[in-house]
């Protein structure tokens, strides 16, 4: 019998020992995400309020009242427009600054790092400060036009500058990673290829779009696909800045889901509105991959 149980350790020996070293994070894993995951998605089929009672099955009620709710569709309609909006500047402005990092200059290091500091920062911390300069009265910003002679302005009451503000705090925050996966992806780019293609007369424009282009198509799917996830889940901003004002302008969808479960304890409408918007971010995930494929094939 030990022989047996020795024979079976020796053959199954990478494999008892690799599940030894990653069960741990899998339990982890199971326990912290898998359970509410799965949790979530059945609260979708119920009606339930937090009390200790037994939920009520209601089957797909919450979703149908999801999509019969125009609330619920304006929600979903912001949440990609604004996202959007934040996706497109982030990719634009996070490759710009690549390109800029990837210059041979002295003192080099210390930008990448400066662009990167907004994303270790608190946001609550640094909520508090946009908030602070966008006071109606006694504000930065409105002091600084007044000091140009300008009328103040009352952001809170413009679904426009509100917008914007929320794309400028998401764009400012997260810019520094992407730029930083950018410039490693141009780094990974055979420099010889450059070289020769100089020697045969290219432009800048014509590099960039022959090689810099097709060598960064790995690293772009990675950082749509990194954007995409990460627009769809924005809420925190929304909440510390604009909490879904002026006149629900900026009520995204992630922020309207924090709302029903945690303000309204309404948490079958909450799960129900967490699962569409899980698999539209998957829809359009896919999507994005299918084009990519597509592109490169």
């Amino acid at each position: 019998m030990s022989t047996l149980k020795k024979s079976f350790f020796t053959k199954h020996r990478d494999s008892i020992i690799a599940y030894s070293v990653i069960g741990p994070f899998l339990l982890w894993f199971g326990l912290t995400v898998g359970l509410p995951l799965i949790a979530g998605i059945l609260l979708a089929f119920f009606k339930w309020n937090g009390m200790p009672v037994m939920p009520e099955w209601v089957g797909l009620d919450n979703f149908l009242f999801f999509f019969k709710s125009p609330d619920y569709l304006a929600s979903i309609w912001k949440q990609l427009y604004i996202g959007g909006l934040c996706l497109v500047f982030n990719i634009s402005l996070s490759f710009v600054l690549a390109m800029l990092f990837n210059v041979s200059i002295r003192g080099k290091g210390i930008f990448r790092s400066i662009y990167y500091l907004p994303n270790i920062a608190a946001v609550s911390a640094t909520a508090a400060v946009i908030v602070a300069l966008l006071i109606p009265h006694g504000g930065g910003l409105n002091g600084f036009l007044e000091w140009l002679g300008l009328e103040p302005v009352i952001w809170s009451y413009s679904g426009g500058w509100m917008v914007f503000w929320i794309v400028a705090f998401y764009v400012w925050r997260n810019v520094g990673p992407l730029a930083i996966i950018w410039l490693a992806g141009l780094q990974s780019i055979d420099p010889t290829l450059y070289e020769a293609s100089k020697v045969d007369g290219a432009n800048r424009l014509q590099m960039l779009r022959y090689i810099t282009f097709p060598g960064l198509r790995s690293i772009a799917a990675f950082n749509f696909i990194r954007e995409i996830i990460g627009v769809m889940q924005m809420y925190d901003i929304v909440l510390l800045l604009t909490r879904g004002g002026p006149n629900g302008a900026t009520d995204l969808l992630m922020y309207r889901i924090y709302r029903d479960g945690l303000q309204s304890y309404n948490f079958g409408m909450a799960g129900a509105s967490s699962v569409v918007l899980g698999l539209l971010t998957v829809m359009i995930t896919i999507v994005y991959l299918r084009m990519f494929t597509k592109e490169a094939d």
